[in-house]
């Protein structure tokens, strides 16, 4: 007896076999780890679970001359892959009043939940479904749905430029919702785990900012007191035991070393 089965290793998400010889007697052998889809002449048959199956009853294979592909889906195989922002998203800022440019990059994990429709969406005539190819295929729309949600997480939450890295986490979770429920409904695609590794700025928008010198908080160039300690900004600060004018936000008299 002939048999087809899969003689890879489960590293990655899909792998085709085409059957060379077709015969009423060939037999395909499913392994627990993986489906397989049938295809017949080009079209997409049976999704077919673990086990042993005759491809006489799948196929007509007194059509010798047929093409008969199988393609094995792993169940188990998950993919790091990389993620970036060709362009930087723009964003507003409620204290300096004006939007500003992020750029971000990170890693998300995926794993096939719908064997046939990632077939159909992403894998096509490719022979082998490649990390780097699947990443390419996602990436767009991945960086397009982490926008959105960035944007709705910085309005909702009122965020600052200079809060936006220390909210990565949280802002990696929220995108984290929206690109699985997209990639599971268009892909057929289970997203993991996705993060935020970097976050870069422009400089421009980092120069239109001061800080204060008593907490180090971003503050707008025109602000008169820090939001976050009250300290007032710009001036001089005035020792009250020697009237030594001092830097505002000095804790200490550089004059006579008395705590202000």
């Amino acid at each position: 007896m002939e048999y087809i089965k899969f003689s890879g290793t489960n590293e990655k998400l899909f792998s085709r076999e085409v059957v060379e010889k077709i015969s009423p007697d060939l037999t395909l052998i499913v392994p627990e780890t993986h489906n397989a889809l049938v295809i017949f002449n080009g079209e997409m048959l049976q999704t077919l679970s673990k086990g042993r199956y005759k491809l006489s009853e799948i196929v007509d294979t007194t059509k010798t001359d047929a093409l008969v592909e199988i393609i094995f889906v792993s169940k188990t195989a998950k993919l790091k892959l990389l993620w970036g922002t060709a362009n930087k998203f723009t964003l507003f800022d409620p204290v300096l009043k004006k939007p500003y440019r992020v750029g971000m990059s990170g890693e998300f994990e995926v794993q096939v939940s719908d064997p046939r429709k990632c077939f159909l969406y992403l894998v096509g005539a490719e022979e082998v479904l490649t990390a780097d190819a699947l990443q390419d295929r996602l990436m767009a729309r991945l960086v397009s749905v982490v926008g959105d949600a960035l944007s709705d997480f910085v309005q909702k939450n009122n965020l600052r430029l200079d809060q936006i890295f220390s909210s990565r986490q949280r802002i990696a979770e929220e995108a984290l919702k929206k690109v699985s429920a997209v990639f599971k409904q268009d892909y057929g695609i289970m997203v993991f785990s996705l993060n935020i590794s970097n976050i870069v700025f422009d400089e421009n928008d980092l120069m239109e900012q001061k800080t204060c010198p008593n907490c180090q908080t971003k503050l707008s160039l025109d602000a008169n007191f820090c939001y976050n300690c009250g300290k007032r900004q710009g001036g001089e600060v005035v020792c009250k035991n020697c009237q030594y004018k001092n830097e505002a936000g000095a804790k200490y008299c550089s004059n006579c070393g008395q705590k202000i």
